[in-house]
């Protein structure tokens, strides 16, 4: 049995079989042949069948056979991190918000060393049961990011999307070519956890008040969210700032930000895991308030 839950990157699938798993059927990319895109997508499910961590959702099964290409995990009981934060509008205590952060760095940081880059971190994708972070959706073939709509060039994204992109992506958007694929890398993923680290500090998207081209604009020229004026601790400012840096090379690696996260007030020692749309129109963009 099979049902649809939602559309993102791809569609998403509640499927039963021995219990509950997610199906996620991926599109391949346009950019790609086909053959191309099949050797991407079994290196990469390579990589993932060996990945065991209590912070990451476990992949249980794939299908690779054209057009049906799609890979399964297991099913994930709680509320995502975006859910809380932008839709429940809960608390969440300093303590627990670094406690929070500190399992999504050990998490980030084991994918790293195994050589798979997240590519979508973002809140929609962090679930929290009994609060315990499991990260979801990660290490999947990106996706291209621009289509037609009515025509015209536009970029389609979840809201908030922006705000997860590195400088190094953000110049690189295209909406003129339908065929945009977004070169993710360890560091842009450390941009990207800056930004969770900072919903779960203010519970909000950095230039949350602000139209999409003026946080294009912003980010791609390295301007970002002033800080000077809240009221958190120089380390909570210092993390945000160094996820952010506009230079790739000067973000720090997972392993540094664990660190950085046991120096916060309240935060144990962490223990080491044995080996889970906005449019765009030419000049004109609009936000559409998608979860």
């Amino acid at each position: 049995m099979i049902e649809e839950v939602r559309r993102s990157s791809g569609t998403l699938m509640k499927a039963h079989w021995h219990g509950e798993l997610a199906v996620r059927i991926i599109k391949p990319d346009p950019k790609l042949s086909e053959v191309e895109f099949l050797n991407l997508f079994r290196n990469q499910v390579f990589r993932l069948r060996k990945v065991r961590h209590e912070h990451l959702n476990l992949y249980t099964g794939v299908c690779i056979e054209s057009p049906n290409f799609a890979i399964a995990s297991t099913w994930i009981r709680g509320s995502t991190l975006f859910e809380m934060i932008h839709i429940r509008n809960d608390v969440i205590p300093l303590n627990l918000a670094v406690n929070y952060a500190a399992q999504i760095a050990q998490a980030m940081s084991y994918l790293h060393e195994k050589s798979i880059n997240h590519m979508s971190l973002r809140t929609s994708n962090i679930f929290v049961q009994n609060n315990r972070i499991i990260l979801t959706d990660y290490g999947l073939v990106p996706l291209s990011k621009c289509y037609r709509c009515n025509d015209q060039p536009c970029i389609i994204a979840p809201r908030g999307w922006l705000s997860y992109l590195a400088p190094e992506i953000i110049r690189k958007l295209d909406p003129r070519n339908e065929q945009t694929l977004l070169q993710h890398t360890p560091q842009t993923d450390v941009y990207a956890f800056g930004t969770v680290w900072y919903e779960l500090l203010f519970r909000e998207f950095p230039f949350a008040k602000q139209p999409p081209e003026y946080i294009i604009w912003r980010a791609g020229n390295s301007l970002k969210q002033p800080l000077s004026s809240v009221h958190i601790s120089k380390n909570a400012k210092d993390i945000i700032n160094q996820c952010w840096s506009f230079a790739s090379d000067d973000r720090p690696d997972f392993a540094m930000l664990c660190k950085s996260l046991t120096k916060m007030p309240g935060k144990r020692a962490l223990v080491r895991s044995p080996s889970t749309p906005l449019q765009y129109h030419g000049n004109q963009i609009s936000n559409h308030n998608f979860s």
